[in-house]
């Protein structure tokens, strides 16, 4: 029988009720709401209230994952924004990574009172992504950790948010989740087209909007980010860190600054005449 992963109560979407400004954070690609719960729990000391929505095909849905579209993202998202903005006062919209894309097609439709986009993905790094509408025919999936350094962090990491009690030091566990881990291209074409309507959506967004980089970025790099922040409508705040692409991470280096920015930002918003 296939192993479940992201079965913790952790992966599940959260509601968590603070004050009168209401948040909707939008995870990344093949995250879960797990990512988002720390900055989640800052927001909530500050007295605003976040949303974290479960994006289809990701976390515990990853069964259904080759079958999800752009469709189904933006809608999950949206349904989840509408709640937000029907109950609260003030809004802030939240999206990192890939949730980013997502969260500038739902700014351009139903504006937020205040943007954040934490290192958000437009364009993928690697060049040959401008293949993928026909490779997606050709090769029907990718194992990302064919090849993985099971002594790596990031790589161990992975694992252990599917799954926190793999033995990952097991030389058959490691041979498994290499040859049983894959990545379906159509999602990989999926992740291109969401992303890929970023930068024109950006320029309906007049918002106020906080964008926040890292530096060492290696998933989207830093003059990505510099070109889609020139193209906000709004007033806007862009703050580039030293640190990698998990900025909500609460283990990592940049997360004091980044968990500040965030919470400032967002608590500004009640502050603001209606």
């Amino acid at each position: 029988m296939a192993r479940s992963f992201f079965t913790g109560e952790a992966h599940q979407p959260f509601d968590l009720h603070a004050g009168p400004v209401g948040a909707l954070l939008i995870h990344g690609f093949m995250g879960s709401p797990k990512e988002m719960r720390p900055l989640a729990h800052a927001l909530v000391e500050a007295g605003v209230s976040p949303r974290g929505v479960q994006l289809p095909g990701f976390g515990p849905d990853r069964a259904r994952l080759e079958t999800v579209r752009v469709a189904d993202w933006v809608g999950a998202a949206d349904a989840a924004w509408d709640e937000v903005q029907a109950r609260a006062e003030r809004s802030v919209l939240v999206g990192f990574s890939m949730g980013g894309a997502v969260a500038l097609h739902l700014a351009a439709r139903r504006p937020p009172d205040r943007l954040v986009l934490l290192a958000p993905h437009w364009r993928f790094a690697d060049r040959r992504a401008v293949v993928l509408p026909v490779a997606k025919h050709v090769v029907k999936a990718l194992r990302p950790f064919k090849r993985a350094d099971f002594r790596e962090p990031r790589v161990r990491q992975a694992f252990a948010e599917m799954d926190p009690t793999l033995d990952l030091d097991d030389p058959t566990i490691q041979a498994r989740r290499r040859r049983e881990t894959v990545l379906p291209m159509a999602t990989l074409d999926e992740l291109r087209r969401v992303s890929a309507a970023a930068p024109h959506l950006a320029r309906r967004v007049t918002a106020p909007a906080l964008v926040i980089q890292g530096r060492r970025d290696d998933t989207v790099r830093v003059g990505y980010t510099r070109r889609l922040a020139t193209r906000l409508g709004g007033p806007l705040v862009l703050h580039e860190v030293v640190a990698g692409h998990l900025l909500v991470a609460d283990d990592g280096p940049a997360w004091p600054t980044v968990r500040d920015l965030v919470t400032r930002f967002a608590m500004a918003a009640g502050m603001e005449d209606g």
